[in-house]
């Protein structure tokens, strides 16, 4: 069943993960996270500021929500999006 985005859309920065967000699983909280080394990679694909790591997040919480929602899916009970997701080659 495919995660959906969590009306709060909070997010927090996690020293070690990167940024950690919240989706639902019907009324199941799942905790996600993106790693920096996949934010950071998207920025510098994409020409932007890697220091934004904020706004590249929010520019692609989109695509960040769907891979998590597929990781999901795939077994994972803890998504992580991993620079190959986000900025495959």
């Amino acid at each position: 069943m495919p995660l959906t985005t969590d009306p709060s859309r909070d997010i927090e920065f996690r020293l070690f993960e990167g940024i950690a967000f919240a989706m639902f699983d019907s009324e199941q909280r799942v905790l996600c996270f993106v790693t920096w080394a996949a934010l950071l990679d998207r920025a510098a694909k994409d020409g932007t500021r890697q220091t934004d790591v904020r706004g590249t997040f929010e520019q692609y919480r989109w695509k960040i929500e769907l891979i998590a929602s597929r990781n999901y899916d795939q077994g994972e009970t803890r998504p992580v999006i991993r620079t190959e997701q986000l900025t495959p080659r």
